[in-house]
């Protein structure tokens, strides 16, 4: 094939390497993260299951976890991020480690929808649930929640800078 230039002229991809200044980490159900440099988080296909970003503005502290139901059960064999109760407080503790104080964070939470064709989620009630609960752990950690776009029957995606506290939500309509 001819072409009009010389394909010697053009740049090779990524030729000197990538790097971002910002990174991004997936949450997945039942997951948290915490960072400190700034990093991207995000969590997809929120339908019943809730994000919960919480930050710490003064010492640029961020997480977010992605819990699928609202309590854990008293068996030892669960996944305790995967619960309202237990991975908002792990989440929390994580956080306070890297220097986060209860009166610097602030929640922000999406999801908790009930999505046509989840059934069992829906008859269970389980978006609300798991909303009413996060709300409730907060309190007890002395959490204020700032913002929320929770419930309705769409999914969601929620991304959240780390640097700068700022979330997007995104719908799949």
């Amino acid at each position: 094939m001819n072409l009009p230039y010389s394909t010697e002229d053009l740049p090779t991809a990524f030729e000197n390497g990538y790097t971002s200044d910002q990174q991004q980490h997936q949450v997945t159900i039942g997951e948290y993260e915490v960072t400190v440099t700034g990093a991207e988080l995000v969590s997809y296909g929120l339908g019943s299951c809730l994000g919960v970003a919480l930050y710490d503005e003064k010492r640029s502290i961020a997480g977010l976890i992605h819990i699928k139901r609202p309590r854990a059960p008293s068996h030892t064999g669960s996944n305790k991020a995967s619960f309202a109760d237990t991975g908002l407080r792990m989440l929390f503790d994580e956080m306070q480690s890297c220097g986060a104080e209860a009166q610097d964070v602030t929640a922000t939470l999406a999801g908790g929808s009930d999505i046509d064709g989840a059934a069992a989620a829906v008859t269970m009630d389980i978006g609300r649930k798991n909303i009413n609960q996060a709300k409730q752990t907060l309190e007890k950690l002395g959490i204020t929640i700032s913002d929320t776009t929770v419930g309705g029957n769409e999914v969601m995606s929620m991304y959240f800078d780390g640097g700068s506290g700022e979330v997007t939500i995104e719908t799949l309509s």
